[in-house]
């Protein structure tokens, strides 16, 4: 018997094999030409939209989405097909056409020609709001673990209290300007606030001494970053930041401590924890010492800039001070210790 030739199908029919596989797919799948322009969607993108499929063809996100948001999506649009990059699993809040807000990961490939010509790109979309919910609730207990942690240390050691708040603040900016998601903005924040925690085991003698410290009471003050880890390490967060917290003393060059770190052994998170201490640490009054002024502070961290601190992190913090007030995370009655 002669064996039947296989004839393949046409691109018609090809084009609804795709369609009728992506509309099984319970993500939302798009192919969006090199201007933007939608030119294939599945079944789970337009639903959720609130439209069909051939209501959405052919506009862009412009068209669906508040000006800010569509924004940002043609600028990751853009960054995907100029440099062939992909963007793989980017959380955002996104806001439907009907009002309702949702978070969303969202990865975005370049799509190719048979010359390997980018010519588009094609995005695939998952709902994680009920996931993001949880992850919320989760971060609003451990906030209020900080907040409490916060407050008991406050009642013992006003100054270190306020230089902890000084230096999230100052954390916070920073990490802004890095371009950092908000979660991780949040984690900084929370790090800044709880770096010196360790320091409630320190004798209080030692940390209102209005002299300088001797060898055995600086030992005792270098053991703070190894309580705050015994403290923090306990606490389920959703970042390194315990870990963060444990080398905000540790400096590129291995001269910190408590572990001797140096270059990459220091994540991003304690270099800006480091640069954030040194900024408000030395333009604050202390019991053993007047405040030392912004002009010798900064000239320190010029100094070791790229050596001891991370240059590009000592870059943003000189950026933030001539942009803003000179002070700008103290509050006004912080000066009236």
């Amino acid at each position: 018997m002669k064996k039947k030739k296989y004839i393949f199908p046409g691109r018609r029919i090809k084009t609804e094999l795709i369609r009728n596989l992506l509309d099984e797919i319970p993500d939302a799948i798009y192919f969006k030409d090199s201007k933007g322009y939608l030119i294939m969607v599945n079944k789970a993108h337009a639903e959720g939209l609130g439209l069909r499929p051939e209501n959405v063809i052919g506009k862009t996100d412009f068209d669906f989405f508040p000006e800010k948001e569509a924004r940002n999506m043609t600028e990751d649009d853009m960054k995907v097909m100029q440099t062939g990059e992909s963007i793989i699993d980017k959380v955002e809040r996104t806001t439907r056409p009907d009002g309702s807000h949702h978070y969303v990961s969202t990865t975005k490939l370049p799509r190719k020609d048979q010359s390997e010509n980018i010519i588009g790109i094609m995005g695939i979309t998952r709902d994680i709001t009920q996931r993001s919910q949880v992850e919320e609730e989760k971060l609003k207990i451990t906030k209020q673990a900080v907040a409490a942690l916060s407050k008991a240390f406050e009642m013992k050691d006003k100054y270190t209290s306020i230089h902890a708040l000084g230096v999230a603040v100052i954390a916070e900016h920073i990490t802004k300007k890095l371009g950092w998601p908000e979660n991780k903005v949040v984690d900084i924040y929370m790090a800044g606030e709880l770096h010196d925690i360790g320091k409630i085991a320190v004798p209080m003698e030692i940390l209102s001494k209005p002299a300088k410290l001797n060898k055995s009471e600086y030992a005792i003050i270098q053991e703070h970053p190894q309580k705050c880890f015994d403290i923090l390490s306990k606490i389920k967060f959703p970042s390194p930041l315990s870990e963060a917290v444990y080398q905000h003393h540790e400096r590129l060059d291995g001269s910190g401590y408590p572990r001797g770190l140096k270059g990459n052994e220091v994540i991003m998170e304690a270099r800006i924890l480091a640069v954030a201490d040194v900024l408000e640490a030395m333009t604050s009054h202390r019991p053993y010492r007047a405040a030392l002024g912004l002009d010798k502070t900064l000239a320190e961290l010029k100094r070791g800039a790229g050596e001891i601190y991370d240059r590009h992190i000592v870059e943003i913090a000189v950026q933030l001070v001539d942009e803003k007030e000179e002070l700008f995370w103290r509050r006004e009655n912080d000066f009236n210790l």
